[in-house]
């Protein structure tokens, strides 16, 4: 159901120069923002943004700040959609092309008051630029605290 629903996202692309791209998105990872090479190891990203307030992972950008950009094939679009029935997380899916190559934009949806983990089960929250494990006490302070977000309208 929620390949179906990602397939149905599918975006045929947005043309932009380099520099356009970095003025939308930006030069450094944070919260919210994340960069990744390949769509091999996007899981603990995906679950860490769900988990927090969403966010948007650009595939096809090194951390150092290079755009070789990613290959859209069905592997890459059959390794997101298997990700996202995984996680249950319903990503949608753009295509940027800057200059010549492809990136990959995903945007992942906030899912409070919901808890998603890992496919191994660990639960994560975005803390900055990195994906951290919650244990022990930190787990129902962090799930108290979106809980009352939540009722809160934020």
């Amino acid at each position: 159901m929620i390949a179906a629903a990602l397939s149905s996202r599918w975006n045929g692309g947005t043309r932009m120069s380099e520099r356009a791209f970095w003025r939308r998105y930006g030069r450094v990872e944070h919260e919210r923002l994340e960069f990744k090479a390949s769509v091999r190891h996007l899981g603990e990203s995906v679950v860490a943004m769900a988990m927090t307030r969403g966010g948007t992972i650009l595939v096809g950008v090194g951390d150092d700040g290079r755009v070789p950009g990613c290959r859209i094939d069905q592997e890459t679009l059959d390794r997101v959609s298997t990700l996202s029935d995984e996680v249950q997380v319903d990503l949608r899916i753009d295509t940027l092309a800057i200059g010549g190559v492809t990136v990959l934009a995903l945007t992942v949806p906030a899912v409070a008051p919901r808890v998603v983990t890992t496919p191994d089960g660990r639960l994560l929250r975005r803390v900055g630029s990195t994906n951290r494990p919650l244990r022990g006490d930190a787990v129902l302070r962090f799930l108290h605290g979106r809980t009352l977000a939540t009722e809160a309208g934020g």
